[in-house]
């Protein structure tokens, strides 16, 4: 590498120039780009910019959006390269401002945005065009406000092993939204934002946004609290005895088998707190009495315990005779 560079310097033509022509050189070619320069940026040229338009209400009152209000709008800027290159060096949106306070209603048309963005741009010679904006009238009704229930949007997705032990909790479990009364009364419950929690195995304590309000409606906080208790589950087989109902009255019967294994699956801290008394296995006679004696009756679960998780019964269905 240090040999190509040697040898690159040493065809160097400017070597074999004087110290005095290197600089004269060095002036013309400064020179020249300046002209250069001068010459290109003195032609008329455009550029595209996007413009954020915000409002200005009074304290008490907001905007109405039966219609969607215009929060930004894109334009082309013409004007020598000159003027445009100060504009370009500012990278941020231009901000306008509509002044609605001390008005219910306020009609805004291309002009009136024009002159407004005008007065923005950093040079006066600077043209505004292709502004897509057709007048319209903006709206202002009095601030009312609502408390609405949190609704969820977060998907939870537990490791294997794992199960919530109860519902998720929102703290607080509602919010207050403000906004105008015509879009309030059309809302029922606030969201969150949609949230996706994989591979749980613990208790979930943690901020989760709400759904970001628009310009016409905001809620009076940014997040809630969600509270998830999650807990390994395990499963207990419990032997329970079989109910009959609308046996005969006059008729002995026997019943086979008189009890059945559940396979339940429950939180690991339940394991204990379940007894076979919390379970109702039923065999329902009513409809399924056969004259021949002996009939095949369905097993039907009809009580268990809230903390349970999953239930298998081992048989699903016993023999029912009569004895004479």
């Amino acid at each position: 590498m240090l040999s190509i560079l040697r040898k690159l310097l040493n065809k160097n033509p400017l070597r074999e120039i004087s110290e005095t022509d290197r600089k004269v050189l060095a002036i013309c070619i400064g020179a020249a780009f300046v002209f250069w320069l001068i010459l290109n940026l003195s032609r008329d040229y455009s550029i595209r910019k996007s413009v954020n338009i915000n409002y200005l209400l009074d304290p008490e009152r907001v905007l109405v959006e039966t219609e969607p209000v215009p929060t930004s709008q894109v334009i082309t800027i013409e004007g020598s390269g000159w003027d445009l290159l100060w504009e370009n060096l500012r990278w941020n949106n231009i901000q306008i401002s509509i002044d609605l306070r001390g008005k219910k209603n306020l009609e805004i048309n291309r002009s009136d945005l024009e002159s407004q963005i005008t007065r923005k741009l950093s040079n006066g010679d600077l043209a505004v065009t292709n502004i897509d904006f057709s007048r319209r009238s903006i709206y202002t009704n009095p601030k009312a406000g609502k408390r609405l229930p949190i609704v969820s949007r977060v998907e939870v997705n537990f490791a294997d092993g794992f199960v919530a032990t109860q519902l998720p909790v929102f703290t607080p479990d509602s919010v207050t939204v403000s906004g105008s009364e015509d879009v309030l009364e059309n809302l029922e419950s606030w969201p969150t934002e949609e949230l996706v929690l994989d591979d749980v195995d613990e208790d979930i304590r943690q901020l989760v946004k709400l759904a970001p309000g628009g310009p016409g409606v905001t809620p009076s906080r940014d997040n809630v609290q969600l509270t998830l208790e999650a807990e390994a589950f395990i499963q207990r087989q419990i032997e329970v005895p079989v109910t009959v109902l609308h046996a005969s009255a006059v008729d002995s019967f026997q019943i086979i088998p008189q009890s059945v294994i559940l396979t339940v699956s429950l939180p690991q801290s339940s394991y204990y707190a379940i007894r076979p008394e919390d379970f109702l296995v039923v065999a329902d006679l009513a409809d399924n009495r056969n004259d021949n004696g002996k009939n095949t009756v369905p097993l039907e679960l009809r009580r268990q315990p809230q903390a349970t998780i999953g239930i298998v019964m081992q048989t699903e269905a016993i023999e029912y005779y009569l004895i004479n």
